[in-house]
């Protein structure tokens, strides 16, 4: 795995890209920060994975579950009771 300085990278970025697609990670430096950079492989919707489970199960799961209407209006009633009291 090769290591390199973000200043050393720069200048041959679609060689090291080139380089990481085809198999080999590599890390760069950033004072005194570290990161790997690997091949990114999506996952094939079509295809059942553990990974695409996981995935939508998170989305699920999140915070950015879409409300149901009833929800939304029992936080809007909510809001405006709290409104008038004050």
């Amino acid at each position: 795995m090769k290591t390199l300085t973000v200043d050393r990278a720069q200048p041959d970025l679609k060689k090291l890209v080139e380089e990481v697609h085809a198999g080999s990670p590599v890390i760069l430096v950033l004072n005194e920060k570290l990161v790997k950079i690997e091949r990114y492989i999506p996952i094939d919707p079509e295809e059942d994975s553990p990974e695409l489970e996981a995935m939508l199960l998170e989305g699920v799961r999140s915070t950015f579950t879409p409300y149901s209407r009833e929800e939304m209006q029992a936080t809007l009633d909510k809001l405006r009771r709290s409104e008038r009291k004050k």
